[in-house]
């Protein structure tokens, strides 16, 4: 198997905090030769932006707009 077989796949990790989802995932892009997209870091950030703005973290709009 390689990336050109697995064009438009996208390979989801789901589990409980702490429980190495981070880790399989970058070792399972690797193999696979896959890109890998850590969610958690875009979701951080996002919630930085809404806080940096001022906005309400429970305001789904403003995390929109972040």
């Amino acid at each position: 198997m390689n990336a050109t077989t697995l064009v438009g796949t996208v390979i989801a990790v789901d589990g409980p905090a702490a429980a190495g989802k981070g880790t399989l995932a970058r070792r399972l892009a690797a193999h696979l030769g896959l890109p890998y997209l850590d969610t958690g870091l875009l979701y951080r950030a996002t919630g930085r932006r809404v806080l940096d703005a001022g906005a309400d973290p429970r305001d789904s709009g403003a995390a929109e707009a972040a």
